[in-house]
């Protein structure tokens, strides 16, 4: 009778499977990681708002401006210890409003420069719809604002408040380049950041105007420690006087 011999099987598929198996783990394991840290580093890098240095506070999403508060919908540019509140409301784009600041523009500069007066500007985006394209008040107000922000300045808001109003266009706006233009050249700072990433157009749209609709019926208003005031406000002179008359 003869006997079958038997092989020894080789163990070399075993061997393969083994790091085979190993190998998969490894990059399972590389691209779970992977996964991880590239959620963290987007989550880190969308969590705040780059912020330009000199330019206000960051909250989420919301940049205020230099030295204004959260819950503060203006920007305060004098501080009187005895003179009057004068909140004034305002839109790039209103024509009456132009017409406002050729007539009051310069006394209300002049009350604030010289303490008279607690001035507070609030920039509306109220007639934003009514630009082609859409936003332009947004716009502009941010580029006042951004000119402001450089170092807390009102001269540099006066300043681009004069520029944007003497150069007020019709429903087509002005571009970004034509804003940072117009405003640099007026104030001597750099905006061109600032206003191609619309720093503080979310606080103007989500916390001055909220505020400006309860308070006003439209651009330009004018009120006087909270009483609004009446006068004509394309008469030179007719707001300081109702402001020394207290």
């Amino acid at each position: 009778m003869t006997g079958s011999s038997t092989q020894p099987r080789s163990r070399t598929p075993l061997v393969v499977g083994i790091i085979a198996a190993i190998a998969c783990l490894g990059l399972a394991l590389l691209v779970v990681v992977g996964l991880v840290v590239g959620g963290v580093l987007y989550t880190s890098g969308h969590t705040d708002q780059e912020v330009p240095a000199g330019s206000g506070t960051s909250t989420g999403d919301l940049v205020l401006p230099p030295e204004v508060g959260q819950d503060e919908p203006y920007l305060e540019l004098s501080t009187a210890a005895d003179g009057p509140v004068v909140d004034v409301y305002i839109d790039f784009l209103c024509p009456h409003c132009a017409t406002f600041h050729d007539a009051q523009g310069a006394d209300l500069q002049q009350l604030a420069e010289d303490g008279e007066i607690t001035l507070r500007v609030h920039p509306r985006p109220m007639l934003d719809p009514n630009s082609s394209p859409a936003g332009y008040s947004s716009r502009a107000a941010n580029a006042a604002i951004c000119a402001y922000a450089g170092n807390a300045d009102p001269a540099a808001w006066f300043a681009a408040e004069t520029a944007l109003f003497d150069s007020q266009p019709g429903e087509s706006g002005l571009t970004d380049e034509e804003l940072t233009d117009l405003v640099g050249e007026a104030t001597g700072a750099d905006v061109s950041s600032c206003v191609t990433e619309g720093i503080y157009i979310p606080w103007v749209q989500d916390v001055v105007e909220p505020e400006a609709r309860q308070s006003t019926e439209g651009t330009p208003t004018v009120l006087i420690d909270g009483e609004t005031f009446t006068g004509d406000v394309s008469e030179a002179g007719s707001l300081k006087t109702a402001v020394e008359a207290g």
